[in-house]
């Protein structure tokens, strides 16, 4: 009887932890779309003529835990599953390669290590969403000046992701949610973001692959020839 007893426990026990888990699993709600958000600049730091040229729009794909966002040359895909950032830097049309730098867990928390959250309690609705107040500093890296340390004032939306979603994100890592409005301060700019539209659908995970023609390299060997470039550009 006694063991008839432990053996019904220990099953209960298993039923409750697998149960439990999955409970959890879909607490984190994941997105499969498109956000556009409305850009906008200030900031000492920055002349007229500069901000006139800076994008008034700024552009996310997301899949899952899987975003992707283009800027000029650069493509930058996340990976929160995998814990990884691929950084596609497409200067063919420059005389140099198509480059891969993939930036991997260690690096990216060691990036990271001076950021702090702040989770307030205030919300507001955002095209339908209701999102909640955080604060997040930064610290400049270790290689950085104090011009590049930064305060984030953000509302985000935990039903279109949980942290992974913002992993290895410049602004955002650790966040429990996706941005809908936010604002970046630092020394000498400041940026403004706000979703002016979010379109599910329409994103396939195919459109997260990277393709064969990149070569991988590091950061170091990639500055190293655009320097290269440069330097040769000067002297004819």
């Amino acid at each position: 009887m006694k063991n008839t007893l432990k053996i019904g426990l220990v099953l209960m026990a298993i039923f409750v932890a697998i149960t439990s888990s999955s409970f959890a699993q879909k607490k984190a709600k994941t997105f499969k779309g498109t956000i556009t958000y409305e850009m906008k600049y200030s900031g000492d730091g920055l002349e007229p003529a500069q901000i006139a040229q800076m994008p008034k729009e700024s552009t996310i794909k997301i899949y899952e835990n899987l975003t992707l966002t283009e800027q000029g040359p650069a493509t930058v895909i996340t990976n929160g599953d995998l814990k990884k950032v691929s950084v596609l830097m497409n200067l063919s049309a420059y005389g140099l390669k198509k480059y891969l730098i993939v930036k991997k867990q260690e690096e990216i928390e060691k990036d990271n290590k001076g950021t702090v959250i702040k989770y307030l309690d205030e919300t507001k609705d955002i095209l339908g969403y209701k999102a909640k107040k955080a604060e997040i500093t930064s610290a400049p890296k270790e290689d950085e000046e104090e011009a590049s340390s930064a305060k984030i004032t953000v509302y985000y939306t935990d039903e279109l992701g949980s942290d992974l979603v913002n992993f290895g994100n410049e602004m955002f890592h650790g966040l429990n949610g996706v941005a809908l409005e936010y604002e970046v301060v630092t020394p000498k700019i400041t940026i403004k973001g706000l979703a002016k539209t979010v379109e599910k659908g329409k994103v396939k995970e195919i459109d997260f692959l990277i393709p064969s023609d990149y070569v991988e390299t590091t950061m170091e060997a990639f500055q190293e020839e655009v320097k290269a470039l440069q330097g040769g550009g000067g002297e004819e």
